[in-house]
């Protein structure tokens, strides 16, 4: 029974991560192209309710994009793919999206920043009935699902989506900055019934965000974050802090790992870590759920997996190793 609600319920919802600051693509599209490189490489896993059910919820992330795209200056161009699996009822979500954004340095010094961008997404969702169980199927004895279940198996759903959104920063420094984003998915609410005769619209989702980091000593940093998410009648709220503590932290060499608290609102608490090798950054987090699931859960609640990669070219690594000459 647990495991159908959540499946259900899932249908409506767009996939989230924990680690909503290593997701940039699923995050908001003005993150494409927003980093200091020429190519970036992400992805992540997730896997839930692995307590209550035999077949768990996965989600499976990746993307590249890429910074002044075709040699514009600001545009970022970006192509993400999304693979969501849910439970025992099959119900599987691919999705792939392009992403475009436009990247504006503002202030004398060039140091805000206003980051617009939006995406064109084609996905496919459908499910599989088959491996549920029904009350039809009941012999009076035992579940026997030889028998016909009377459920008609719905049809493979393909729309295409599209989504906004902005972003505005203010940067002193890769230690010192604030930045404050809103974006919009799901805009032409697509309808995402698997019959003909009803309609399941995929609700708009509202989300704004806060990213920030402070330095706080010589080598630490505290980076407090927040998300809130409104979609149709379901909302979402995730505040919480990372520290940071650099290893290197030089024009040639940036090492640093990090760990953070977080709670999302009437649902979970959690813990995060990264840890940043020069243009690698390896990052995982564990949910303990706190929701009304928690008796069935025993407090357990997802994991969740990311990595940023950054490819730099000949000319951007060379600015990083130029040092000052002795004489001056």
């Amino acid at each position: 029974m647990t495991v159908l609600i959540l499946s259900t319920s899932g249908l409506s919802q767009d996939v989230h991560f924990s680690q909503f600051f290593a997701t940039p693509l699923f995050t908001n599209p003005a993150f494409t192209g927003h980093f200091d490189g020429t190519y970036r490489f992400s992805g992540m896993i997730r896997r839930q309710w692995q307590s209550v059910s035999p077949e768990p919820f996965q989600t499976h992330g990746g993307g590249i994009d890429l910074r002044d795209a075709a040699k514009i200056k600001g545009l970022g161009i970006g192509l993400s793919l999304l693979q969501d699996f849910a439970g025992l009822s099959s119900t599987t979500f691919n999705q792939a999206k392009l992403s475009l954004a436009s990247h504006i340095r503002i202030g004398s010094a060039k140091r805000g920043g206003i980051h617009l961008g939006g995406t064109v997404g084609y996905f496919t969702s459908s499910n599989d009935i088959s491996r549920l169980s029904w009350n039809n199927q009941f012999n009076g004895t035992q579940h026997d699902p030889t028998l016909p279940s009377g459920e008609i198996q719905g049809n493979q759903v393909n729309k295409l989506n599209y989504s906004g959104g902005i972003y505005v920063d203010q940067v002193a420094n890769e230690r010192h900055r604030f930045g404050v984003g809103l974006a919009i998915q799901n805009i032409a609410e697509p309808d995402i019934s698997m019959f003909k005769a009803s309609e399941n619209k995929m609700f708009r989702l509202y989300s704004a965000h806060v990213l920030s980091s402070f330095p706080i000593g010589a080598t630490w940093d505290i980076m407090p974050a927040g998300r809130a998410m409104i979609q149709g009648p379901y909302d979402q709220y995730i505040i919480g802090t990372a520290f940071r503590h650099h290893l290197v932290d030089s024009e040639i060499s940036k090492q640093s790992f990090q760990f953070g608290f977080w709670g999302r609102w009437k649902d979970a608490g959690y813990v995060s870590a990264g840890l940043q090798m020069e243009d690698l950054y390896v990052g995982a987090s564990y949910d303990v759920n706190l929701s009304l699931l928690q008796p069935a859960t025993n407090y357990r609640g997802a994991w969740e997996v990311t990595l940023i990669y950054i490819i730099r070219t000949v000319r951007e690594k060379s600015k990083r190793l130029r040092v000052c000459p002795d004489y001056l």
